[in-house]
């Protein structure tokens, strides 16, 4: 992918951002400022300081469900070459296939996993903390965002995790893991076009009532 900078590694994993990532900070902290600057007693630049802290927790969930994945994948023998964050989401890089479907059954749910306990995770945090209403907004947005990035990638189709499922399950039922690529990618084809813009409508519809629910 053109237009990466390398920002370090983690666990031994080199870690990109591509430019693009940056646009996305940048605009959900606009936006997510603009929502915290109607609590009352957030003046001045706090409203858009927390935008970006939202902002960025809300990036390294996306790097903690591709670390998910990449550790998975470590664990199984597979180098990975690179996790890099951009536009749409993150993407980790491996450098083979897992050897039997169940590996590559574990590899492509990690992800999802990750999310979904980091979604139990900030939900059992607004539940049990009594936290400012501006701080307790960003937990249930954190919440939110990590539920909709498990389901979104649960859709059965490449290249997302629930393709992958898809592919191992297939792969598990033939013994031929081409077929399950070709299955997985079959199934996507219906799917084209909806599921990027019902991210993005999950995403934005979610910032309001994030905020809005708290106040």
């Amino acid at each position: 992918m053109n237009g990466n900078i390398r920002v370090g590694s983690i666990f031994g994993i080199p870690f990109y951002l591509n430019v693009s990532w940056f646009f996305v900070l940048f605009l959900v902290t606009l936006t997510y400022g603009g929502e915290l600057a109607l609590f009352p007693g957030l003046t001045g630049i706090s409203p858009w300081v927390l935008g970006f802290v939202a902002a960025l927790l809300l990036f390294a969930s996306v790097l903690a469900h591709e670390l998910g994945h990449s550790l998975v994948a470590i664990s199984q023998g597979i180098k990975v070459n690179s996790i890099t964050l951009f536009l749409f989401g993150g993407l980790a890089m491996l450098e083979k296939e897992s050897k039997t479907p169940l590996e590559a059954f574990l590899v492509a749910i990690a992800g999802p996993a990750v999310s979904l306990l980091l979604f139990v995770l900030f939900v059992a945090i607004g539940v049990a903390v009594a936290l400012p209403a501006p701080l307790a907004a960003i937990v249930s947005l954190l919440a939110s965002l990590n539920l909709i990035l498990a389901l979104f990638n649960l859709i059965p189709g490449l290249p997302l995790d629930g393709g992958n499922i898809l592919k191992a399950a297939v792969w598990q039922f033939t013994g031929n893991p081409n077929k399950g690529i070709v299955f997985a990618s079959r199934v996507v084809r219906p799917l084209a076009g909806w599921p990027l813009g019902l991210a993005f409508s999950l995403f934005w519809a979610s910032v309001p009532s994030a905020v809005f629910g708290r106040c």
